[in-house]
């Protein structure tokens, strides 16, 4: 005998499957929506915005040594913007300046002219470039950091809040506070491959610090020298690793004053050899020269696919927003 299904029971079935359909429409209303992959980003910082290695207490140029606008004019013609790093203090209003006999320093001038013709991005490295570890009140820390936005947006660097640079790395924890009420991200020296989902959690702004100093070859007497710090050269493998940001991925490299050819011998404290063809042979008597070959090597070796942007870019992208806005 078939048992009959009635108006009651239709009526408590529909009921049944409409109840279970809002469920899973809620359940999918309830999910987080996807968010849509970007492309790899690639950013190459310049340290302090110096610009050009110099040697002697009077900041004595010689051959070899490249200022920061032939370094601009290079990654121009790989289709690169730069962006760099400003400690306002260090910064005159007009014309080039000595620092400490090893650099020169560009001015406000310099800074906008690399700006306005070669379209670089300029960022915060601090009011004096002091250790923020030291600072004992918010108000010290405030006036380090967060107080050259409006100093450098008067200046036409409307962006500076994308980052800011530690000086020396030197970070703690109340010094990550009252950055990041400012600033999208702050800069921390590590291998430089930055993914979204880490970035947007810890906004901190992983960066390969290159170095020169011995080479890598060790079949060569470049390989023991003796160095500041015993550095060694970054290898181009290195950087073109970090120049190569798949979607959500975010290379950045930070660069000082590069050099090229040939200068002295191992053993004095303003030389380098620069012009072998293999980088492994290269090496520069100071860590903070960088071969332009080897730079030049990894501009070549970079993703084609991957935006050349500033950081300010990627916060706007990845949805990353300071409490304070100028």
């Amino acid at each position: 005998m078939k048992r009959r299904t009635g108006f009651l029971g239709l009526l408590t079935l529909g009921i049944a499957v409409i109840g279970s359909a809002g469920l899973m429409m809620n359940a999918k209303a309830a999910e987080a929506p996807a968010q849509k992959a970007t492309p790899g980003y690639i950013t190459i910082m310049w340290g302090r915005t110096n610009w050009q290695a110099t040697t002697g207490k009077n900041c004595q140029v010689v051959p070899g040594t490249r200022t920061l606008e032939q370094n601009a004019q290079d990654m121009r013609a790989y289709g690169l913007k730069g962006t760099g790093g400003v400690v306002v203090s260090r910064t005159a209003d007009s014309g080039i300046s000595c620092f400490a006999g090893y650099t020169q320093q560009p001015s406000w001038q310099e800074i906008a002219k690399l700006r306005d013709v070669y379209g670089w991005t300029f960022i915060s490295q601090g009011m004096e470039y002091k250790n923020m570890t030291l600072m004992k009140t918010d108000a010290q820390r405030e006036y380090e950091s967060i107080d050259t936005i409006p100093i450098m947006k008067a200046k036409g660097h409307s962006r500076a809040w994308g980052a800011f640079n530690y000086a020396n790395n030197k970070q703690d924890d109340a010094a990550r506070r009252v950055v990041m009420k400012g600033f999208a991200f702050g800069r921390k020296y590590w291998d430089g491959r930055n993914t979204r989902s880490v970035v947007m959690r810890d906004r901190i702004m992983s960066t390969n610090s290159v170095n020169g100093g011995r080479c890598n070859n060790p079949n060569l007497p470049c390989y023991n020298m003796k160095v500041v710090n015993n550095r060694r050269s970054t290898g181009v493998d290195k950087m073109i690793r970090v120049l190569n940001p798949g979607q959500d991925g975010w290379g950045v490299l930070q660069f000082y004053r590069l050099v090229e050819g040939k200068r002295g011998q191992i053993g004095d404290s303003f030389a380098w050899d620069c012009s072998s063809s293999d980088w492994r042979n290269r090496w520069t008597s100071q860590p903070e020269l960088t071969c332009r070959e080897s730079f030049l090597d990894a501009l070549r070796g970079r993703s084609k696919t991957a935006v050349s942007v500033d950081p300010a870019t990627v916060a706007d992208s990845w949805g990353v927003r300071p409490a304070i806005r100028y």
